[in-house]
């Protein structure tokens, strides 16, 4: 599994840059208003307000974007972490079977693959869905295919 490092830490350079152009901004704002020179009376309390507020948004900018990066990255490692424990659990499934917890279902039941008129193909949500001459027959009930017979089940439970 990748780990990102160098990425992790360029966006953290990334973060402390933006916190900087904040603190410049602030920074500016600040010497711009104790100042006494002509052009910071010209800008006046407004321009310097705007100026600095500008740079200042544009320093959060930088760092949402580097805090985005680090989420993608996050994601990225905690789906590898996943992928890993389902490998693993399908690996012990394999060796052993598992059982659900009683009063639960199965999540995926087991699917025949047979290509004779009449056998079952899979049993859900208590009824039994076989294999037909042009689809798939549930209680009688001739449907196109299994995702068909799977939506009136589900609308006609037991």
């Amino acid at each position: 599994m990748q780990k990102f490092e160098i990425a992790k830490k360029m966006l953290g350079v990334l973060i402390v840059i933006g916190w900087g152009v904040v603190a410049l901004a602030i920074f500016a704002l600040v010497a711009s208003i104790t100042t006494d020179s002509q052009q910071a009376v010209r800008i006046g309390f407004t321009g310097a307000l705007l100026g600095s507020g500008a740079l200042a948004m544009f320093g959060l900018v930088i760092i949402a974007v580097a805090q985005m990066g680090l989420a993608q990255i996050a994601t990225a490692e905690n789906t590898g972490e996943m992928l890993e424990i389902m490998r693993k659990q399908d690996q012990s499934g394999s060796q052993e079977k598992q059982t659900a917890r009683p009063g639960t279902k199965p999540i995926s039941p087991n699917i025949i693959k047979s290509n004779d008129v009449g056998a079952s193909i899979k049993t859900y949500k208590g009824y039994r869905i076989v294999k037909a001459q042009d689809g798939v027959e549930v209680d009688g009930q001739a449907f196109e295919n299994l995702f068909a017979a799977e939506k009136w089940i589900n609308h006609n439970p037991r």
